[in-house]
């Protein structure tokens, strides 16, 4: 057991037992990791915390991998960055960034960690039962032939959840007696689980999960592992793929994201619910986790199976909860020494800037301060008779805190005060405050900059006593003129409003055609790659088929030349092959034997066989055969004394072609009589 625990790769330490004993000792000296809320200083910067450290693990996560999970679920990070602070012995937080920043091979186990995938084949099996009767077998009937069938396995990890659904249709298929091209998308973050699962080979584990019937039929055994078969595997196309940066793929019949959204923040599921809506066609099938659910979207996605996670897309469904979130990454910077001020210097500045700010308040006028949105950002003086904070949701939003009587001369100051860069002062406005009515002056002014210039922040003052010399715009208030001013303001904002809104959908949609030119090119790319491995495949096959057909004539001429040589070794008759110009090219075994011709003879010229007739011109006659393409057959003796009959004759392939000549040495004892001429 220990040993196949190593053999996965996954054990963080390989230790004697009494060292295991030291490292569990280690663990529990180790402190749970905290991190803080934001803390701010007395002039609104941040201070350095551990909540900088983790947005800067954040940024390296980033960098290696492209993967921002700044909005993943926070409780899964810290527990994984705890696990790898135990592993490592990091003494704290900052100590386990310091690492990353260090090492890479850390960088990687981290992000492998946090985006370890838990799957299986027909995970949850009641599940994909009823997705198979409820929503393949209707994508299938409805779909025509011809019309290829999309579906996008998002999150697929190693790919056993995408090769479950295509083992559905294939089976919905055969039930039903038809025929469709089933595209299966399936796709994931971690390229290392994306190419385990384009392999298709799987441990003996799996017959735990899928019955014997569908090994049986779709899986091929190779020793103690088993591989998809090609019927399966054609229909699927693996790729690397981040949901939330890359262009997401369209016109899908079905979606299948399971246990996926379970790490994501609310803002992030939210966006992939928008990217599911524009994704899916009208009446598609989307399939989530156990734990997951789409109801909170039913104008949308409506319930088929609620227990199985199950439902319909409608694609005229409204579509204001699903805009998709503009994400706002906190930018992470390197922290000084001079802003990493020590505790003690902080607290004292806090204490500082409390007791200044409660000596000015008594004196100043009630007064707001707005950011560029109309936020409150700072509230002076005793502001309670013009602004009180309205029942329901909470928020500091300005118009929903002031009195309804300056709601019109508020707005218009500070309309008029951010166009014109200029103070803008409306006097003698009547006001019913909880204390009594009151007459006062208004006063919106932008507040300058480091620079001098106006910044983003705007001041309104509530004045209760008259002031001389007032700059600026200072007119006395006038409900109709004023009311007619904020009109004439507010329509042209809106007309601006509008030009920027088309503007803003002409960019939107000519983007959205490219990304979609480009999704389509990317997918027509993906097919043909697979309409090209099919054709390679074939290719193959037929290479196989030729090869087979070679080896069999191989073994036929194999069989003759054996055949051949086994004739010519137990006849008593001597052959003699040459070529054209008259060079050894084989002998027979009773050649060799009389003539003492050797292997090595063969390629010499026949002069070696000649030497022993010495009395007789062989040589001559083998060029006069191959002159005039007419045999020889005469009488000739030998060095050994005996005679033998000599047969000259043209070497003649099949194609009627001299190739040199062939020359037969009978033993005219052995013979009983010789060749006539």
């Amino acid at each position: 057991m220990p040993q196949s625990v190593i053999r996965t790769g996954l054990a963080d330490f390989v230790l004697s037992p009494q060292e295991i004993a030291g490292e569990i000792l280690s663990f529990s000296n180790t402190p749970l990791l905290h991190i803080p809320k934001w803390a701010h200083s007395a002039d609104g910067d941040a201070l350095f915390s551990e909540e900088d450290t983790l947005a800067h693990i954040y940024a390296i996560l980033k960098n290696a991998s492209g993967i921002d999970f700044t909005y993943y679920k926070r409780s899964t990070i810290l527990r994984r960055i705890q696990r790898r602070i135990l592993v490592t012995h990091s003494a704290s937080l900052s100590d386990f960034a310091r690492l990353l920043g260090e090492d890479q091979n850390e960088v990687g186990i981290l992000i492998k960690e946090i985006l370890i995938g838990v799957t299986s084949f027909f995970r949850d099996a009641s599940f994909f039962e009823k997705l198979k009767y409820n929503a393949i077998y209707k994508i299938v009937e409805r779909a025509k032939e011809g019309d290829p069938i999309r579906v996008w396995c998002a999150g697929c990890s190693t790919g056993e959840e995408a090769y479950s659904i295509a083992i559905l249709f294939q089976e919905a298929m055969d039930e039903l007696r038809v025929k469709r091209d089933v595209k299966i998308f399936a796709t994931d973050v971690n390229s290392q689980a994306v190419e385990q699962a384009g392999k298709g080979v799987f441990t003996g584990n799996i017959v735990d999960d899928i019955t014997p019937d569908r090994l049986a039929k779709y899986f091929h055994k190779h020793n103690d592992r088993y591989t998809v078969s090609k019927q399966i595997r054609q229909m699927i196309v693996f790729a690397v793929h981040n949901m939330f940066s890359d262009p997401p793929f369209g016109k899908l019949d079905m979606i299948s994201c399971r246990n996926v959204m379970i790490y994501f923040q609310p803002v992030l599921r939210r966006g992939l619910f928008s990217i599911f809506h524009s994704a899916l066609k009208n009446n598609g099938f989307l399939f989530l986790g156990q734990s997951e659910t789409a109801e909170e979207y039913g104008n949308i996605f409506k319930t088929v199976c609620g227990t199985e996670k199950i439902y319909l897309h409608k694609g005229e469904g409204k579509v204001e909860d699903l805009t998709p979130p503009t994400f706002n990454i906190p930018n992470i910077q390197t922290v000084s020494r001079k802003s990493a001020r020590t505790i003690g210097e902080e607290e004292e500045n806090q204490v500082r800037e409390s007791t200044y700010t409660k000596f000015l308040e008594a004196f100043l006028p009630a007064s707001v301060v707005l950011d560029q949105n109309d936020m409150v950002v700072h509230f002076f003086g005793n502001y309670t008779d013009y602004l009180t904070l309205a029942p329901g949701k909470a928020t500091l939003n300005f118009f929903s805190l002031v009195n309804q009587d300056l709601t019109l001369a508020a707005s218009t100051a500070l309309s008029r005060c951010r166009a014109e860069k200029e103070s803008v002062v409306y006097t003698d406005i009547v006001v019913d405050c909880p204390t009594g009515r009151k007459v006062i002056d208004l006063m919106a002014q932008v507040i300058p900059g480091e620079t001098g210039e106006g910044s983003s922040l705007t001041a309104v003052l509530f004045l209760e006593n008259k002031r001389g010399n007032l700059e600026g715009i200072v007119e006395k208030y006038d409900v109709d003129a004023t009311a007619a001013r904020r009109i004439a303001d507010l329509e042209r904002e809106f007309q601006i409003s509008q030009s920027d809104l088309r503007a803003t959908i002409q960019r939107l949609e000519t983007v959205n055609g490219e990304l979609q030119a480009a999704n389509e090119e990317l997918i027509t790319a993906n097919e043909e790659l697979q309409s090209s491995a099919e054709e390679l495949q074939s290719v193959n096959e037929e290479l196989y088929t030729v090869n087979t057909e070679h080896q069999l004539k191989l073994d036929e001429l194999t069989m003759m030349t054996n055949d051949l040589s086994n004739f010519l070794s137990s006849t008593m008759i001597g052959i003699l092959f040459v070529d054209s110009k008259l060079n050894i090219r084989k002998f027979t075994e009773y050649v060799g034997r009389e003539f003492q011709l050797m292997e090595h003879d063969i390629g010499r010229p026949i002069q070696i066989l000649a030497h022993s007739f010495p009395n007789e011109e062989i040589e001559a006659d083998a060029r006069a055969v191959l002159k005039n393409l007419s045999s020889i057959d005469r009488e000739v003796t030998a060095m050994n004394g005996r005679c033998y009959t000599l047969r000259i004759a043209p070497y003649r392939t099949t194609e009627n072609s001299i190739r040199g000549l062939v020359i037969t040495i009978i033993d005219s004892l052995s013979a009983g009589q010789s060749v006539p001429r």
